[in-house]
């Protein structure tokens, strides 16, 4: 059997009640962590669910479409791959399809449980939410088993500023390869972006993975990833540290 679970983008099958869709993905890889596959018509709306401080995380990966995010005192422009993180309760949201995209605005839903270590980060230090970053405001950060010359790695949430979560990116055209490499501590997604193609390898055991796929792939596992000529090796990473990061909390 497989250790790495998959996704696949190609056999979600949208079925929309008032302009809106969700589709659960990855039922039971992983206990503390629930995916949803959502699309929203151009011109409709929706409210989501808001969750207090010591009940869930949740956060929105934005890939394809244009639309618009409202809080009653901001709002942020979806032009281009993004997260958003809402203030938990404390300030209801609204998620926006312009009317006049052709396409409808795509994006994964991520709710996580909180254990003690996310309930004292999230009221001792936190980042100020709610929050939006896109790709292009994401900061770069260098790893060895990765050429700099011809990846770009960006960092979108940073480690131990949002509980036990961080998430980033990884940008960059085949042929290349990002090293062999392990995480002892860290359960880990993969959020393939559109038009993305290359071979995930964790465990000697090699998938193809393409746009819109997601993978999970549980600690302790040594996997890596490589892109052919003409391949795209684009992704979103999203990390959850099973028992939060050692050390005192700053």
């Amino acid at each position: 059997m497989s250790v790495v679970k998959v996704a696949r983008h190609a056999d979600i099958k949208h079925e929309y009640v008032n302009g809106f869709s969700r589709q659960a993905v990855l039922v039971g890889a992983y206990d503390q962590a629930k995916f949803e596959k959502c699309s929203l018509l151009p011109g409709h709306s929706i409210k989501p669910e808001t969750f207090s401080i010591t009940q869930n995380n949740q956060l929105f990966i934005f890939t394809t479409g244009k639309g618009y995010i409202t809080t009653p005192r901001q709002a942020w422009n979806i032009t281009e791959v993004g997260v958003f993180i809402p203030e938990f309760d404390r300030e209801e949201f609204e998620i926006t399809a312009s009317m006049d995209c052709k396409e409808p605005l795509e994006f994964l839903h991520i709710i996580t449980e909180l254990n003690d270590y996310d309930k004292t980060c999230l009221r001792e230090a936190r980042i100020t939410l709610p929050r939006w970053r896109a790709l292009s405001e994401g900061w770069t950060y260098y790893e060895d088993f990765k050429d700099e010359d011809k990846v770009t790695s960006l960092m979108l949430i940073e480690h131990r500023n949002l509980g036990r979560l961080s998430m980033g990116a990884v940008l960059g055209k085949g042929p290349d390869t990002i090293g062999t490499h392990i995480h002892n501590e860290l359960q880990q997604w993969y959020f393939p972006l559109p038009g993305s193609s290359f071979t995930y390898t964790a465990d000697d055991e090699s998938i193809h993975l393409q746009g819109g796929d997601l993978s999970f792939t549980p600690s302790g596992l040594n996997h890596g990833s490589s892109a052919a000529e003409g391949e795209t090796l684009d992704y979103i990473w999203f990390e959850l540290c099973t028992d939060g990061y050692p050390g005192e909390i700053k």
